[in-house]
């Protein structure tokens, strides 16, 4: 089970998802190459042996980096198990390069919140709750 967020370009910038209208589709990003160095930058030693799959393991958790089939690749779907240390290089990512992160569990841009760490939170207070359904008291 992981935290996913979903990092995409738009012809502009959102505050908030609700924004996002219908007429909305991603704007590329960049091409395959540019977008591992980008994620490489910030993630150190990730893996790339899959062109469209980075693997990362670092001191805050890891990371997937799941990039779309598209050159230039429209969207990076990120899968973390990790701690909130993972959230400064995932904003850092976004506001260098002009993409959002958009948190699907949360609805809402990580790169925008006020608090970016929130969506992390509670997404980690859902998967202990549910993980703790099936333990016996």
């Amino acid at each position: 089970m992981s935290w996913d967020v979903l990092v995409c370009k738009f012809s502009r910038t959102y505050t908030h998802v609700d924004q996002i209208g219908n007429h909305e589709s991603f704007v590329p990003m960049g091409s395959r190459a540019e977008i591992q160095a980008a994620i490489s930058d910030l993630f150190a030693d990730t893996g790339w042996s899959d062109p469209t799959w980075g693997d990362y393991q670092g001191p805050a958790g890891s990371v997937g980096f799941n990039l779309s089939d598209d050159d230039p690749v429209n969207s990076v779907m990120l899968h973390a198990r990790a701690g909130e240390a993972i959230i400064a290089p995932i904003v850092a990512l976004c506001l260098r390069h002009g993409w959002q992160a958009m948190d699907t569990s949360a609805g809402t841009f990580v790169e925008q919140a006020p608090v970016p760490e929130q969506g992390l939170r509670q997404w980690r207070a859902y998967r202990d709750q549910i993980a703790g359904q099936g333990q016996q008291p």
